[in-house]
């Protein structure tokens, strides 16, 4: 590769006092070309456990609860639903790895259907999964602050938990804009507090009723017969139905781990299925495990605090060591883990939410700078409105865990069961060359009965209890996602006649022989990106408005380092060669019609940055120099064009000029 800015690869520059304080705050900038960054910033299994499988285990802090209070007066069909939502958990968790060895480099729901199924199932799965990821958010930090509060001595109001739990959406978007491994590691002792004191307490709970079991397995059966015969089978099955699916949260950290493969530690399948293990055990436990108790301890609600926080101080309560109560220290301890680790369960929307949105920009569903990358390699455009959401949802449902639960899960569903509908299809396209391949149809099979039941029961039992919001909202990001789709489109298309028009011009008949170029010359410097008709029609347009002024031409080619591009330094080196190749293209074509020429190129993800610093090293090289640029005209400058095309040309116009550079945008009409 020829010349590169050191703007790219970390070279001095002027770093202004606000350019300092983001640093401090989000951290220094990573070079992306440092062949140790991707284990730097990748997860190993118990890391990613921690990151995204704090989603699932945690909604045992407002799942079981739910479910439980729908029971209603049927609390003997607890236990029941405990084991009923531990081996869906396992099922689920079981067709998921085989996603997991299919698409080792990211098997989102998003992916995994548009290349199974088709593009519309693509969309329709990642603009639910956006919804759903932000309800994540949203859900983990209301149940949070519920959980710190539930200590007060007194029930506080409202509005001071919405206003906590607006808080900590703000920090936690802070952390993730300094990085995903940072802000797992942080929270890592959290999440070992949490696990570690509910396992222990838990199973204290179980064995302390070993010796009760048969009595009360006798009780709960009575109880049931008695119902039967009062309220008859089928009112006995809506309610268990009804709690089934308030509890139905546990299971959506599940598909975290398939889409966030990109951030774990090679080899990539083998930490994704430990991560899915570890995650499947922990879900099927404490759900078991939890509702078990409920029973056992005969449960009731307590104003001001959550189920759980009432369970523990009944398991706890004859926690004694000499004079001192153990059982209100360890309660202490387990409610303010679990309340830190529901944040960190946020993290789940925070990691794979803006990875969604990411891959839906590769493919111009949405717009395009959300698949763009901060300095610190973090999808930072998905991270901010993923905060900004799920704050919306909060305000929304006056920080009620009710509502926002009512509202959640149902989206999650519709991934579930596209994502093992396209396996199916996979599998049955393999047929005659997999050998396993009806085995693996089958568990996907069940996958795809248990996903799509549930769709159904949650649909139905939710819908005119809120339920219609989330649909609604899903279909109206899937709307706006045809109509990003279309534009983008559209103007790809008028693009293209531009280039049939102009890639047809014929190479000239002087020699392609390089020259050096004369820095007293007058030199055009062009900012091109692929070899197009764009960049051509600029080329023309300084020969047709400046005549034979400029003999010479610099083009000026950045790659930009996006989510797409950033998947390991081999991808990165791929880059570098092929916007090289492509700047070279405009080269050759300049000197075969007897004009010098030469290319600056380079790869970055502060790409305005960075052909901004190419740019003034080039005017320090050639003194005489005038710096020209295309930019797309519509007929009417929106602020829908605006959002879906990025202004560079005219950034760089005000950069430059207040340099001192002349710098010169060309119209490119788009009729």
């Amino acid at each position: 590769m020829n010349d590169k800015s050191s703007a790219a690869n970390g070279g001095t520059e002027d770093v202004s006092t606000l350019t300092r304080f983001r640093r401090t705050l989000l951290g220094g900038r990573r070079n992306p070309f440092d062949p140790k960054v991707f284990q730097r910033i990748s997860l190993i299994a118990f890391f990613a456990w921690v990151g995204m499988g704090a989603d699932g285990i945690t909604s045992a802090n407002y799942g079981p609860e739910e479910a439980y209070h729908a029971l209603h007066s049927m609390a003997f069909l607890g236990p029941v639903l405990g084991i009923v939502i531990a081996l869906t958990v396992l099922i689920i968790s079981a067709s998921y790895t085989q996603i997991i060895e299919q698409f080792p480099s990211g098997g989102g729901g998003y992916l995994v259907a548009s290349k199974l199924l088709h593009p519309v199932a693509g969309v329709v799965s990642g603009s639910a999964l956006v919804v759903d990821y932000v309800l994540t958010i949203a859900v983990s930090v209301v149940s949070g602050v519920a959980s710190i509060y539930s200590l007060a001595a007194a029930p506080v109001s409202q509005e001071l938990k919405v206003v906590t739990a607006i808080g900590v959406i703000l920090l936690l978007a802070l952390m993730n804009l300094r990085g995903v491994k940072e802000s797992v590691i942080t929270l890592l002792p959290v999440f070992m507090i949490f696990v570690v004191s509910h396992v222990v307490i838990l199973a204290y709970g179980l064995i302390v009723h070993v010796d009760d079991l048969p009595a009360r397995a006798v009780q709960g059966f009575g109880q049931a017969t008695a119902t039967l015969n009062k309220d008859g089978l089928g009112i006995m099955i809506v309610v268990f139905l009804g709690a089934f699916s308030m509890g139905a949260g546990t299971f959506t950290g599940i598909e975290a781990v398939s889409n966030g493969m990109p951030v774990l530690r090679e080899p990539r399948v083998q930490t994704g299925k430990k991560t899915m293990a570890y995650m499947a055990a922990s879900l099927a436990f404490l759900s078991a495990a939890l509702f078990a108790n409920y029973y056992l301890f005969n449960t009731q609600p307590m104003p001001g605090k959550t189920l759980n926080a009432a369970l523990f101080s009944q398991i706890l309560h004859s926690w004694r060591l000499g004079a001192w109560h153990l059982g209100d220290s360890v309660l202490w301890v387990t409610l303010i883990s679990a309340a830190l680790l529901l944040f960190v369960a946020a993290q789940t929307g925070f990691i794979d939410g803006p990875r969604v949105l990411a891959n839906m920009a590769q493919d111009s569903w949405v717009p395009h700078r959300f698949s763009h990358l901060s300095e610190r390699l973090v999808t930072q455009n998905g991270v901010l409105l993923m905060g900004a959401a799920a704050v919306f949802f909060i305000i929304y449902s006056r920080g009620n865990i009710t509502v926002l639960i009512t509202l959640y899960a149902i989206n999650v569903f519709i991934t579930f069961s596209l994502s093992q509908l396209g396996m199916l299809r996979l599998w049955l396209s393999r047929r005659k060359t997999h050998e396993k391949w009806l085995s693996r149809f089958v568990i996907n099979g069940i996958g795809l009965l248990v996903c799509a039941s549930l769709l159904v029961l949650m649909v139905f039992m939710k819908f005119f209890k809120g339920g219609w919001l989330t649909l609604l909202l899903t279909s109206g990001v899937v709307a706006l996602c045809f109509l990003i789709r279309r534009h983008y489109r559209e103007i790809s298309g008028k693009v293209e006649k531009i280039d049939e028009i102009l890639m047809t011009l014929s190479f000239g008949d002087a020699s392609v022989t390089p020259q050096p170029l004369d820095p007293n010359e007058p030199t055009a410097v062009i900012l091109v990106e692929k070899y197009s008709g764009t960049g051509i029609h600029v080329m023309l347009n300084v020969q047709r408005l400046f005549g034979t002024r400029f003999k010479q031409y610099v083009f000026v080619s950045v790659g930009a380092i996006d989510s797409g591009h950033f998947k390991g330094v081999d991808e990165l080196g791929e880059l570098e060669k092929e916007v090289h190749k492509q700047a070279e293209k405009y080269v050759t074509l300049a000197r075969s019609y007897g004009l010098k020429a030469m290319s600056r190129t380079a790869c970055a993800i502060d790409y305005l940055g960075t052909i901004e610093q190419i740019c003034l090293d080039l005017h320090r090289e050639f003194s005489n120099s005038v710096f020209f640029a295309a930019r797309l005209l519509f007929w009417k400058d929106t602020l829908w064009s605006r959002l879906l095309h990025n202004e560079t040309p005219l950034s760089l116009q005000r950069r430059l000029m207040f340099h001192g550079l002349q710098f010169v945008v060309l119209p490119v009409r788009l009729q």
